[in-house]
């Protein structure tokens, strides 16, 4: 499991930035050097982005790199601030399950529209796929935390 995880998490949205990014400068390169481009270069960019963030965010929750206003929580004693920390994280969850529900039935509604984007020409649902997926893996991210947070030991 964690060996998937790593997949989704770590490699595919650090070759997907690392393709973007070179894909973007191959692109700025043609246009101002040779006067040419790459035509579906700037919309494989912009979908590439969209996966790499949403695919990211599931790391950044392992990671505790999301924003967070913690001030008051720190003060809190041992009792309380751990259950703030769970009802935290429990809503967390709550979103990101909400935000993967509503997100597939947007991929659903526009695979039957049939729609196909303008340069890749590829099914037009596969973009907004990233949505409940990236969603969904910060999901199961944020359930991990919640389970460690309710067995680890009561901090003072």
């Amino acid at each position: 499991m964690k060996k998937v995880f790593a997949v989704f998490e770590e490699h595919i949205p650090a070759i997907l930035m690392i393709v973007t990014s070179l894909m973007i400068f191959i692109q700025v390169v043609l246009r101002y050097v040779f006067g040419q481009s790459i035509v579906w270069a700037e919309e494989f960019a912009r979908y590439g982005i969209v996966w790499f963030v949403f695919l990211g965010s599931s790391l950044a929750v392992k990671q505790g790199a999301h924003a967070s206003v913690d001030v008051l929580v720190k003060l809190l004693p041992g009792v309380a601030r751990k259950g703030v920390e769970i009802l935290a994280l429990a809503i967390s969850i709550a979103y990101c399950l909400m935000v993967t529900r509503f997100g597939l039935d947007l991929v659903f509604r526009v695979r039957a529209m049939g729609n196909i984007t303008p340069t890749l020409e590829i099914p037009m649902f596969i973009p907004y796929l990233a949505i409940p997926f990236g969603c969904a893996l910060m999901a199961i991210r944020y359930s991990m935390e919640l389970i460690a947070k309710i067995k680890a030991p009561m901090e003072k």
